[in-house]
């Protein structure tokens, strides 16, 4: 096996006790017995790490094989409930670099891609504050050990989507720009 694998896991194994912040890269070299140039020849730092270790593990094709920003949402729910202190400890970071911040963008390029987004300061506005949102409820739904179904919980999160991303992923005419005009008159 490559050795970013050994890394990869070995992160994943830590973050079942411990928050990202609090591991700290000379741990994970000790525990894989690995060379510090090894690991910055593959990894700028512990966060970039985290970053490839969720899209290898966790995230891989979700965002690709999801058809609505529904499927996403229960697809990554469905990726995550099997883990749910390791996407915690992953997620409760304050760097910047942070998973939480990479999930957001994901989500953020599934709007601009779909809902027109990044057509417009309000749109993208929108996104930002929904983004921010829904990574709030998804680990508070797995603090309390994933007793909503998906489905109940997506319906929570449609019921307080910015009316700009629900015109612009459901309005009726179909098309970004028609779905602004229709906003707007």
């Amino acid at each position: 096996m490559k050795i970013e694998y050994y890394i990869e896991t070995t992160l994943l194994k830590f973050l079942k006790t411990k928050k990202i912040d609090s591991i700290r890269v000379i741990d994970l070299i000790d525990e894989i017995g690995i060379c510090k140039g090894t690991f910055y020849k593959y990894y700028q730092d512990k966060y970039h790490l985290l970053i490839c270790s969720f899209q290898n593990h966790f995230y891989n094709g979700i965002l690709n094989g999801a058809q609505t920003w529904e499927s996403f949402l229960s697809r990554s729910m469905n990726s995550f409930k099997n883990s749910p202190s390791i996407i915690i400890n992953a997620f409760e970071s304050q760097d910047i670099n942070s998973l939480r911040s990479y999930h957001e963008q994901l989500m953020r390029k599934y709007f601009s891609e779909n809902a027109g987004a990044d057509e417009d300061e309000y749109y993208a506005y929108s996104a930002d504050v929904f983004t921010h949102y829904v990574t709030d409820v998804l680990m508070a739904w797995l603090k309390n050990k994933c007793v909503e179904t998906n489905e109940e919980l997506i319906r929570k999160i449609k019921a307080i989507m910015p009316i700009t991303l629900f015109v612009g992923l459901y309005g009726p005419l179909g098309g970004k720009n028609e779905n602004k005009k229709q906003l707007a008159n």
